[in-house]
């Protein structure tokens, strides 16, 4: 195992292990991110356009702005990250919104609500998102793996590309082969593909002639279910982390006090967290129907959905939950003491989703965390409203 070189954050800041730890787990599926590191983290890092650092960086920010050169691989997550330097490695980001007009060596991964591409990529690109621009001005010599919503493709690609999104517009030229598993795909002006073209659509697609120099064939979408392959998996996956962490923010934010006693409640309590939660989740759908058919009879059937409503909020909730817990035993056992809510939040989420994508031990893995979930929620509004000694947040 590779090992972490600097261990000290520029400007003061404490080493998010938790977000290390986070990237480790995602060398599963993105191997080779894990190496010595300089470790950066604060509201806003900026490695300035006449630094270079020698080792891969590791930087966790509100913003992050690269415009010196990495001789190594970068590794970041911030709400925005821009991209304008030199990175001689890999680069793995995950933000909000990345903007990436320098050089990648490597290959770039990318998983953003926003992404705006007009680098130069050394070899690979696999992509994930929701809104996702890749510019005429930058290039990607090998493969191109993209998945989102709307995909607006100008960038050159020396490989083969597979696309999976709702709307797709292709401008640029492929030299290999192009699967696209879409709602609709143009082929715009200066589109051309060096291979066989696949599209996976219930709409018919439009080629100009000499478009595609192989095969051109269509395959109805009911014919492949949704999600089978694996750029449908990474986006599903990615999604989730992106749903569960708002959700997990949304609960530090309207119930500061909840989301740090739940976690709490449940490490001194698991098995009453467990019962309660397991009794929770049989008696709260009965209720809810009784007080529906009742209402129906006497009036205020809406209470029956208002408490079905909560009930389905409080499964949700579970997850993040269960995922704070988690990332919080993590990271103490790896030497984090007292790490920040968002940072354990962001860990056990990686975590609990990467299990839950797992065959058979998944469906397992989201009931069990709904039972500890539902049930340490519960434990801990009871102890809020009572008169007992509040529960704090483990150290």
């Amino acid at each position: 195992m590779s090992t972490v070189r600097s261990m000290q954050s520029r400007g003061g800041g404490r080493v998010p292990v938790a977000w290390v730890l986070a990237m480790l787990v995602l060398g599963v599926a993105f191997p080779g991110i894990a190496r010595a590191a300089d470790v950066r983290t604060g509201d806003k890092v900026v490695v300035g356009a006449q630094e270079v650092i020698d080792d891969d960086l590791y930087v966790f920010a509100q913003e992050v702005d690269i415009q010196g050169t990495v001789r190594g691989d970068v590794v970041t997550a911030a709400r925005r990250v821009t991209l304008q330097g030199n990175v001689e490695g890999d680069v793995f980001a995950a933000a909000a919104k990345t903007v990436a007009k320098g050089q990648v060596g490597g290959s770039l991964r990318s998983a953003t609500s926003d992404l705006v591409l007009g680098a130069t990529v050394g070899k690979d690109a696999l992509l994930a998102g929701n809104q996702l621009r890749l510019l005429p001005q930058g290039n990607i010599p090998g493969d191109l793996l993209i998945a989102g919503n709307s995909v607006d493709i100008r960038t050159p690609v020396g490989r083969d590309m597979r696309v999976a999104a709702q709307k797709v517009t292709l401008a640029a030229p492929v030299r290999g082969t192009v699967n696209a598993e879409v709602n609709t795909l143009d082929l715009a002006e200066g589109a051309s593909i060096g291979g066989d073209l696949s599209v996976t659509s219930e709409h018919s697609v439009q080629v100009p002639p000499g478009a595609v120099a192989g095969k051109v064939e269509r395959i109805p979408a009911h014919e492949e279910s949704a999600g089978s392959t694996a750029l449908g998996v990474l986006y599903l996956w990615v999604r989730s982390i992106i749903g569960l962490f708002a959700l997990g923010l949304l609960l530090a934010l309207l119930a500061p006090r909840l989301a740090r006693s739940a976690p709490a409640v449940l490490r001194e309590k698991p098995w009453q967290s467990l019962g309660l939660g397991l009794m929770a989740f049989v008696a709260a759908p009965i209720v809810a129907s009784l007080l529906f058919g009742v209402g129906l009879i006497v009036g205020g059937w809406w209470l029956g959905v208002f408490v079905l409503g909560l009930y389905a909020l409080a499964l949700l909730a579970s997850f993040p939950v269960v995922g704070m817990l988690i990332g919080r035993q993590l990271l103490e056992r790896f030497g984090k003491h007292g790490p920040s809510l968002v940072l354990a939040l962001l860990t056990g989420l990686v975590l609990l989703t990467l299990l839950r994508r797992v065959p058979y031990l998944g469906g397992v893995v989201a009931l069990v965390t709904m039972f500890f979930g539902l049930g340490a929620l519960l434990l801990a509004l009871r102890r809020q409203r009572g008169p007992g000694t509040p529960v704090s947040a483990p150290a």
